[in-house]
């Protein structure tokens, strides 16, 4: 009993030594803010115990616990002050807020964004509602019924994606033959856009898939760094990356429910990306569920985005470098994850900011 006291204890203290080292790095991230400059960082929030709530016509925050010890750190704002944070984000954790905040926040323009613990999924609390300009709508509605207005949509938007892809995969990936194929299986997928070869769906699809499948067989040549794991041992499958796919999804939606810490990244900074896409899409009059190459009329797409996932595609590999840095830079420890019952990896709640601020902040 006192054997297994002692590595309860230690467990705990790796946790906590854990959450305090993300949180950190965390401060180290935000933007020098001048004086009379506008806040750009987001204020993100996790943790049991989170509120947000009025008191005296101010808003204040108290952003929940994680670990033990630690104090709860409570924020008040005033209306129009230059600190507000362009939008709150609440990723997991536990809490409440009053409609009195709801309203304060509304009125400030802030939208608030919940993400689901998995990185699957973000509801949006946005002031622009979703009062779409009737012409964009409308427009939407033609384009995703009409092969060559499809194609015209999709196809600056493949290109500046495979660019982006060169970018990532020359100056973010370690060198490898998989790698070399991959530049040339994209830069040829390019060079067939661009020549107007892409001129159906299908043909445009094939060339984007053909790009993806050398794209991500690049990433199977990562070094990803583990500390000792007698505390927090893991899985041997962890130690490299294999695929982009998760073992525990299904055939239509390959991607959700990681099983793997590096997908569990992806899928976190990627709803990251979704949901900052979806609050701009609102905002230029497009209703972000009618979607032109993502058709959110499938049965497993009833509730995404799907417009938003279009707009998307080109920032993907973009918000990959944010994940590769973080692999090139840190030693990972088994108590940044937790792997649920059901094979699924749980991101420790103060790396997750880590993961998400430079999406919503200023990716590169």
């Amino acid at each position: 009993m006192e054997m297994q006291a002692q590595y309860s204890k230690l467990e705990v203290d790796e946790w906590a030594e854990r959450c305090s080292y993300w949180i950190a790095q965390s401060e180290k991230q935000k933007p020098i803010r001048k004086r009379r400059e506008k806040q750009k960082a987001p204020l993100i929030l996790n943790g049991f115990g989170l509120s947000i709530s009025v008191d005296k016509g101010r808003l204040v925050v108290r952003n929940g616990r994680t670990h033990f010890p630690q104090s709860q750190l409570a924020i008040t704002y005033f209306k129009g002050s230059l600190e507000l944070p362009p939008r709150i984000v609440i990723i997991d954790g536990a809490g409440s807020i009053t409609l009195d905040a709801i309203d304060w926040l509304a009125d400030q323009g802030i939208p608030l964004i919940r993400v689901k613990y998995d990185g699957s999924n973000a509801s949006v609390m946005s002031p622009n509602g979703y009062a779409a300009d009737p012409e964009n709508v409308a427009w939407q509605l033609k384009a995703r019924e009409s092969e060559a207005l499809k194609v015209e949509f999709a196809i600056p938007l493949t290109i500046q994606k495979l660019e982006a892809a060169l970018v990532t995969l020359q100056d973010f990936l370690p060198a490898s033959a998989s790698r070399n194929r991959a530049i040339e299986t994209v830069s040829s997928c390019l060079e067939f856009i661009r020549d107007g070869q892409a001129d159906t769906v299908q043909r445009l699809r094939g060339q984007e898939g053909k790009a993806a499948y050398w794209y991500w067989r690049a990433w199977q040549h990562l070094d990803i760094k583990w500390k000792a794991g007698k505390r927090y041992p893991i899985p041997d499958e962890w130690r490299s990356f294999t695929a982009r796919s998760s073992l525990n999804s299904s055939k239509k939606e390959p991607n959700r429910n990681a099983s793997h810490p590096v997908n569990a990244m992806l899928n976190y900074a990627y709803t990251a990306l979704l949901t900052q896409t979806k609050i701009q899409a609102i905002a230029d009059g497009y209703d972000p569920m009618i979607g032109v190459m993502h058709d959110q009329r499938e049965k497993h797409k009833d509730n995404t985005p799907s417009f938003a996932l279009d707009l998307m595609e080109p920032m993907r590999p973009v918000i990959d470098r944010v994940i590769l840095r973080l692999i090139a830079e840190e030693t990972f420890s088994g108590a940044d994850f937790d792997l649920q019952t059901d094979g699924v990896v749980r991101i420790n709640p103060e790396f997750a900011r880590i993961i998400a601020s430079p999406v919503w902040i200023n990716p590169r």
